[in-house]
């Protein structure tokens, strides 16, 4: 069995009484987050691993700390309680990774111009980025047919990959209203979100949206949302 997790939403910083703090911004909300926890979920985020290799990174991360690492199992389970990481097992990679992306909805994200070139000159000057990475940091990323489609389709309203694949094999394109998505997606009392997920993974279009998600999320040009 292999088992795969993925962040769930963003982080920010806010700064309260002159001290700054760290929160995930999950559907709009802010999730307070400790340092352990943090070190689970930036090392998540816009990444996909399995456990020995989230493991890994938590203790690397955790041995720059002064104090002890808490159990990072412990951490773990709080923060997959907690939704703020999502997992999904299954015999195939691809097994797994449907059944972790099937319920997670992918919204876009994107970074202003002058704000990404700003980032840059920032990792320049601290040498975090190499000169000869600069071409590649600020270059765009050229988009598959189906990651701009994708795309299109999220940038009317957020969907989970379920409902992403159900667009795809009925050839919707049109979610500009709430009244088109219940009546192109949900056309019967009896569909529901887990319906979908159920009813996709045998979909044609199931491969091809999962590597879409998958390579936008890796991209840094998603991120996924759970309800609480």
């Amino acid at each position: 069995m292999i088992t795969f997790y993925a962040a769930i939403g963003c982080y920010r910083v806010k700064t309260e009484d002159g001290k700054k703090s760290v929160y995930i911004q999950k559907l709009g909300k802010y999730h307070p987050i400790s340092i352990p926890e943090f070190a689970i979920w930036s090392s998540l985020l816009w990444e996909v691993m399995t456990y020995d290799e989230l493991k890994k990174a938590y203790t690397e991360i955790m041995c720059l700390q002064q104090s002890s690492a808490p159990d990072f199992d412990q951490m773990l389970a709080m923060l997959v309680k907690r939704r703020l990481v999502i997992s999904g097992v299954g015999y195939t990679g691809v097994d797994a990774l449907y059944r972790m992306l099937a319920d997670a909805f992918v919204v876009p994200y994107r970074i202003a111009p002058p704000k990404k070139v700003w980032c840059i000159l920032r990792l320049l000057a601290k040498g975090k980025l190499p000169i000869a990475d600069v071409f590649t940091a600020i270059r765009t990323r050229k988009l598959t047919d189906t990651e701009q489609k994708v795309l299109g389709l999220i940038e009317q309203t957020p969907l989970s990959t379920a409902e992403l694949v159900r667009c795809f094999e009925r050839n919707i394109t049109d979610l500009s209203t709430a009244e088109k998505v219940i009546a192109s997606l949900y056309t019967d009392d009896a569909s529901t979100q887990k319906h979908i997920a159920n009813e996709e993974v045998c979909s044609v279009s199931a491969n091809p949206v999962l590597e879409a998600v998958s390579n936008l999320y890796l991209a840094r040009q998603v991120i996924l949302e759970v309800p609480c």
